[in-house]
């Protein structure tokens, strides 16, 4: 029953003209066909082109055979007798021979009595004997203990206090006193770290300026004089800068007697729209031509170019351009050739530089006592305070006291670069309430 049942499969209908249908068909056979014969390229080319001499010889040697052996026919030499044909077809390649074992080789020698355990010599053998430590052990074991010593140290080190200075000394220590340094700041036996600039002044001026021997209640003639010419400088700046902005702002536009009326603005906007019946020459075009009316100037017929000078301008400016690129190329050539006046330039870079830092300098020596704007506002000088002849008291107890002692003093912070410029601040505006009179509670006159 089992061996009459057919299998149903059908056999894949398989076009073989298309590219489709090539991946579908059974190459094993041609595969290995092309692998046998690369096979043979690779080792000494095709067999069916070779003749029967290269690939069979004839193998006249006389083996000779130790005594006492014979071989089958009794004879103590033989002759090795060729092989027929078929023999030889199935013989392996001689040049396959290379890739089996030489028969001359001696197998290596793989030793199986190697001793697993090193052999120690006799100071090792008692050194293992007392477990006396070697000299890394004890180095090791030293530089763990140290470790340990500072991090027990480290960690309870501020609490163990040696305090060999009295609480109550107003007199604070020197950094060489002993004990501990955390100890030392919160007891203020120390002082904390202070920056670099800490002890730098920020200016060299005096905290309290000496006034000027002209503003004293009875200077003398000289020294009075100095002082008014100064103030006189002082105003003398002041009405320039006010000048200056005045040139800058008030004086480019005009006065109010000169500023334009309505009348001349509107004579100035109307001007050329009214036809003016003095000029007859002027010829008047219908509104469509205006349109017409190009405004560049015309182009006559002798300013056309030719095709000839057109192209001798594309020739001319192709060879302005390669004439460039050559320029270029001679220039970074020339490079080479020009390294004593790059070194006289870098020279005088160097020098230029070096007068720039010394320029620099002497400009910070100069303005180093002048006040530096370190905040919204630029330091400017109080106003000089001074008497004119005329009004100079003749005694001491005549004299009215003028200035302010803390004003001047604020100044003189802001002077030498202690605080920054400020400006009084400005009070708010406080609205006034309105007051609305009840009708009910309006007083009856």
């Amino acid at each position: 029953m089992a061996a009459s049942i057919k299998t149903n499969r059908k056999r894949k209908a398989v076009s073989k003209n298309k590219k489709k249908g090539w991946k579908k068909v059974d190459i094993s056979e041609l595969e290995d066909f092309l692998e046998d014969e690369r096979l043979q390229e690779r080792t000494g080319g095709l067999v069916a082109d070779k003749t029967d001499d290269s690939l069979f010889f004839v193998d006249k040697t006389v083996k000779e055979k130790p005594e006492g052996e014979a071989d089958d026919e009794g004879k103590k030499g033989s002759v090795q007798i060729p092989l027929r044909k078929s023999q030889r077809k199935n013989r392996p390649l001689r040049c396959f021979s290379n890739l089996e074992p030489d028969p001359h080789t001696k197998p290596a020698h793989i030793p199986h009595n190697i001793r697993t355990t090193p052999r120690l010599s006799k100071q090792e053998r008692d050194r293992l004997a007392n477990k006396k430590p070697t000299a890394k052990q004890l180095q090791a074991q030293k530089q763990s203990k140290d470790a340990r010593e500072d991090r027990i140290k480290n960690r309870v080190g501020r609490w163990n206090l040696k305090v060999n200075a009295d609480l109550w000394d107003d007199q604070p220590a020197d950094k060489d006193v002993d004990g501990d340094e955390h100890y030392l700041l919160v007891t203020k036996k120390r002082r904390v770290n202070v920056p670099s600039y800490y002890h730098k002044k920020t200016s060299t001026l005096p905290a309290v300026e000496v006034p000027h021997p002209g503003a004293s209640y009875n200077p003398a003639y000289d020294d009075h004089q100095d002082l008014l010419w100064r103030a006189h400088e002082v105003e003398v700046k002041k009405e320039k800068a006010m000048q200056k902005l005045f040139n800058a702002l008030d004086a480019k536009f005009p006065s109010k007697d000169d500023a334009p009326t309505q009348q001349t603005w509107l004579e100035e906007m109307s001007a050329g729209l009214h036809s003016d019946p003095t000029r007859e020459d002027e010829v008047a075009l219908p509104a469509e031509d205006l349109d017409k009316i190009s405004v560049n100037p015309p182009v006559r017929r002798e300013d056309l170019k030719t095709r000839k000078q057109r192209r001798k301008e594309r020739e001319r400016r192709i060879e302005a351009k390669r004439l460039a690129r050559a320029k270029v190329v001679k220039q970074k050539k020339n490079e080479f050739n020009r390294l004593k006046s790059i070194k006289k330039e870098i020279r005088k870079e160097e020098l230029a530089k070096e007068e720039r830092a010394k320029r620099k300098e002497e400009m910070l020596e100069k303005n180093k006592d002048k006040p530096k704007k370190l905040g919204k506002y630029k330091y400017e000088d109080p106003d000089l305070e001074l008497q004119l002849s005329e009004e100079l008291p003749g005694s001491l107890r005549l004299l009215k006291p003028e200035g302010f002692l803390i004003k001047d003093m604020f100044h003189s912070l802001q002077k030498r670069n202690i605080i920054e410029t400020r400006e009084k601040a400005k009070k708010s505006k406080k609205r006034r309430p309105k007051f609305f009179e009840r009708k009910s509670h309006r007083e009856i006159t």
